[in-house]
């Protein structure tokens, strides 16, 4: 709350401070239809290459705009008008200059649109980048009811969308996810050193009515913005207010419903501005109730898996929805931007958002049925002060800026039984981040952008376990070593030369990053001043990545696009520092099992082989991506495709530890370990797995450990079939091998692909969509995937045995013909059998199901062998019924299909009916 009101009164302080600044005025273009009409009262907001909003104007009656004096520079202009498509250009304004610019709204062009991410320091056409740039605009974001902000890059070109939970969301991009994709705010590093490998719910921290502009790039960007970038960088610009020549008070109200899961939000902002100042403040609260399916059936529900109860018959005892799927957020944000001079400018942001009631749903109801899994605390706190300075002596800009960055993630997890113990776990991360950046240009065909960013973070964590019998609550090593530092020190450049003017352009950036990593014994200690296990430790990375690219304009319409680019990742504490249960058994950091003498094992899976490779202290990952794409457009056809061939080196992967049978720990990471029976395999290899007793499953780490190549292609097109028609679609093919041994790699996105037919006559004030979702089938799964629950779901007769005298079975047990509980005649109600005859149902002994011989009861056996491939038509639409009243709705999945994306934890919502309204003033 003090940080909360300490913000507030430095946003009203700076806009009172702001009022007194003057400036002066210059025509700068006009704004017609195709007809070659004047557009009055067309929206001009002109902003830098930074996405910093300078001013904001109308049109007059000839449709022309002006602006007061700026600086000579490269700008982007944003028009809009009742009526007309939106469109984005650039505007270069010359010193002494001012070149007037025609600009037709319309549809005489396809996709034509503006990324400020592709390269730091400019705004370029999406035609001009060499990589591939995919962009959602504020209007998609708000045309469709969205659990999360990932939820609007569904579809997206190269994008799979993960959802562990309806309230976490994990895009895949180029089948990387996780702490390999970076996510930025403005520009800002959103990523911290907590991230996890898998799909993690970080993104969905940022509730979706606090963004403006979502830009996603495809491959690596290390040298652009650093650590993680692997996969690809998203960026997600937040609202921008623009200045306006008068004092201008405007604002907005937003409500939309769903069907699916009986879900409502409401949004609002108001936006003041004048000449030198201009202020956002918006809130937001949404609730999602349970989900229901298609057809409303749960694909991997616990009955459906471990007793084989029908579809219909888990519907008859627990309706048609996903139980425990629903949650809320909610949150605020306010941003002031204040012209100090005409060519300075101060921008503050603040944002905040909490989620409740968010339930980790395949360890519930979706897959393992335990009694708790909750998200708990679910929170963001995030700040930061930019100053841009434009021509400042040899620089033509100069931007520092000043952040926080707070987040906020806890847990509670208990097993099958009431009685068992309950974790508690929580962790917040406190990121103060500085950067500073300069562009400039040598002569007229180079230009030059480059910086420096320092991010210190400081993790908090803890761990509790109590016991629900009598209460009483033990301190346990956390998650992460409490009090833990970690330090990212970058500095890069980045060149871009022109060889042949509009022909031959080439990019070559690098960047040098270290890496800082402490945590303290003496901040790990339980009341009475004993060690958690945690000891004083130091470590440190070094890395030097780059990009580079040449295009080359071949004809007016068509360019070719050659890229080279090398990303890396250093190990971060969730690597370095995590312990305790995860989705494939209890973990520890690999530094923990050297001294234990422990090797690699094969795979992440339970009796495996040593691959003879001791472990060892973990390395930065390095990813090579070489690239070629091609670009067409004519007036009314737009087309890009890309091929390319991504190798992840010294992967930090998961393996199983694996020790010398004569030589087994009996502590590993300051905790208990027991030996485990060996298979025959094993024992001819004289090596054993060691288990905890937190979990039945072999200890599990970390590790630097082989090669990982993924190739691809990615393609999307527009076609403009007439003045009120729009094609558009986008198909991406990938494949994953890790190379040693030679297997899929986990969780590979299937080929998928996109297809919509628009219809939004020119001038008018409504538009309908028809769009089909289209997948293929996933069977290339690695054994990983067969034992997650999300995928394979994978189950033992054990674990049929374990969850039949489990709590959340109990209620459907009866005490069978001895009337005592937890005998071998107890039976299950619905269809009247003992454990023995659901066993011998669902997985006989020496039957052969799913290509799995089932030799006793500890044999794995996957429930599915591949995720189907799916086709989901969507319908949309929306009318402006006024300047300040427009409404849209529409239906998704128009037939009910019941599928899910492959990785996800959840079946995707069934048929949707929704509803939105928008209110200007």
């Amino acid at each position: 709350m003090k940080i909360t009101r300490c913000l507030a009164l430095l946003f009203l302080i700076c806009a009172l401070a702001a009022m007194s600044v003057q400036g002066q005025t210059s025509e700068h273009g006009v704004i017609k239809d195709e007809r070659g009409n004047p557009i009055a009262q067309a929206r001009v907001n002109l902003l830098t290459s930074q996405n910093i909003g300078i001013q904001e104007t109308l049109t007059n009656e000839s449709g022309a705009f002006s602006f007061r004096a700026v600086p000579a520079g490269a700008y982007l202009l944003k028009i809009s008008a009742a009526g007309f498509q939106s469109r984005q250009t650039g505007l270069e304004i010359k010193a002494g200059e001012v070149e007037p610019v025609i600009i037709v709204l319309g549809i005489a062009q396809v996709r034509e649109e503006i990324t400020v991410t592709a390269s730091r320091g400019a705004a370029l056409s999406t035609d001009k980048t060499a990589q591939l740039v995919l962009i959602k605009e504020q209007s998609e974001i708000q045309e469709r009811p969205l659990p999360t902000i990932g939820n609007a890059l569904e579809g997206s070109t190269g994008v799979l969308v993960q959802q562990s939970a309806p309230a976490q969301v994990s895009p895949f991009l180029r089948g990387l996810t996780g702490y390999h994709v970076l996510n930025l705010i403005d520009g800002i590093r959103f990523n911290n050193s907590t991230f996890r490998s898998g799909p993690n719910q970080y993104l969905a921290f940022i509730e979706p009515g606090q963004a403006e502009r979502i830009e996603l790039l495809l491959g690596p960007t290390g040298s652009q913005y650093g650590s993680d970038s692997l996969g690809g960088t998203i960026n997600l610009l937040t609202l921008q207010p623009t200045f306006s020549e008068s004092l201008r008070f405007r604002g907005e109200l937003q409500t939309m419903a769903a069907s699916a899961d009986s879900g409502a939000s409401v949004s609002a902002r108001v936006n003041l501005s004048g000449k030198n100042f201009a202020w956002i403040f918006g809130g937001s609260l949404r609730r999602h109730n349970d989900l229901r399916a298609g057809q409303g059936v749960d694909s991997h529900q616990v009955f459906h898996k471990f007793f084989g109860l029908s579809h219909e018959q888990v519907r008859q005892l627990y309706g048609n929805r996903q139980q425990d799927t629903g949650f809320s957020q909610y949150g605020w944000h306010s941003k002031l931007a204040l012209r100090l001079r005409a060519e300075q400018n101060l921008t503050l942001w603040y944002q905040q958002s909490d989620a409740t009631d968010v339930r980790g749903y395949k360890d519930l109801w979706g897959g393992l049925g335990r009694l708790q899994s909750a998200f708990d605390p679910q929170g963001l706190r995030f700040f930061y002060a930019r100053y841009d300075k434009l021509k400042t002596g040899f620089l033509d800009s100069l931007t520092g800026a000043f952040s926080i960055n707070s987040q906020r993630d806890g847990t509670v997890r208990q097993g099958l039984l009431a009685t068992g113990l309950i974790t508690r776990d929580d962790s917040t991360v406190n990121v103060l981040g500085y950067t500073l950046q300069g562009t400039t240009h040598l002569g007229t065909h180079q230009a030059l952008n480059f910086g420096g960013e320092i991010y210190h973070e400081k993790i908090a964590s803890r761990r509790w376990e109590t016991n629900p019998l009598n209460g009483n609550r033990t301190a346990r090593r956390a998650l992460y070593p409490n009090g833990s530092r970690y330090t990212t020190t970058a500095l890069y450049v980045q060149d871009s030369l022109s060889l042949i003017r509009e022909k031959l352009r080439a990019v070559a950036g690098g960047r040098f990053t270290g890496i800082r990593f402490r945590a303290f014994a003496d901040r790990n200690l339980t009341a009475t001043g004993m060690s958690l296990g945690v000891v004083d430790a130091r470590q440190g990375y070094e890395d030097l990545t780059f990009n580079s690219n040449l295009i080359w304009q071949a004809r007016q319409n068509l360019a070719f696009n050659f890229l080279v680019g090398r990303g890396f990742r250093a190990p971060n504490l969730n690597d370095l520092g995590a312990l305790g249960l995860n989705d494939l058994g209890f973990e520890i950091p690999a530094a923990d099992a050297v001294s234990s003498q422990a090797f690699i094992g094969v795979s992440d899976g339970e009796g495996v082989l040593s691959s003879g490779k001791a472990v060892k202290p973990l390395s930065p990952e390095r990813l090579f991506n070489f690239e070629f794409g091609l670009t067409f457009r004519s007036r009314k056809f737009y087309s890009r495709a890309h091929v390319f061939d991504a190798e992840l080196q010294d992967p930090i992967v998961r393996r199983t530890l694996v020790f010398d049978a004569t030589n087994a720990p009996t502590t590993l990471a300051g905790i208990p370990v027991t030996v485990m029976a060996p298979s025959a395999a094993q024992r001819a290899q004289g090596v054993v797995n060691v288990a905890t007793a937190f979990d039945a499953r072999a200890v599990k780490a970390f590790v630097n450990e082989g090669e990982i190549r993924y190739y691809g292609f990615d393609w999307q097109t527009a076609w403009s079939l007439s003045s009120g028609f729009v094609v558009e679609g986008n198909y991406a093919y990938l494949v994953g091998r890790e190379l040693n041994p030679n297997r899929f790699v986990r969780r590979l996105p299937p080929q998928h692909a996109v297809l919509s037919l628009r219809y939004q006559p020119l001038g008018s004030r409504y538009w309908g969509e028809l769009s089909g979702n289209f997948s293929g089938r996933q069977e290339r799964l690695s054994g990983g995937d067969l034992t997650d629950e999300r995928i394979g779901a994978a189950r033992r007769r054990r674990d049929i045995s374990d969850f039949f005298n489990g709590s959340l079975a109990r209620g459907l047990i009866n005490a069978g013909g001895d009337g005592v509980f937890g005998t071998s005649d107890d039976r299950f109600a619905p269809t009247n059998e003992t454990l023995a005859q659901i066993g011998d149902r669902v997985l006989p002994l020496g039957a052969i199901v799913n290509g799995v011989k089932i030799v006793d009861d500890n044999t794995r056996v996957p429930l599915y062998v591949a995720t189907p491939g799916f086709a989901v038509l969507n319908l949309r639409g929306g009318i402006r019924l006024s300047e300040q009243l427009s409404v849209n709705g529409g239906v998704f999945n128009l037939f009910d299909k019941n599928y899910r994306y492959h990785g996800s934890g959840v079946d995707a919502p069934g048929r949707n009916f929704f509803a939105g309204l928008k209110i200007s003033f």
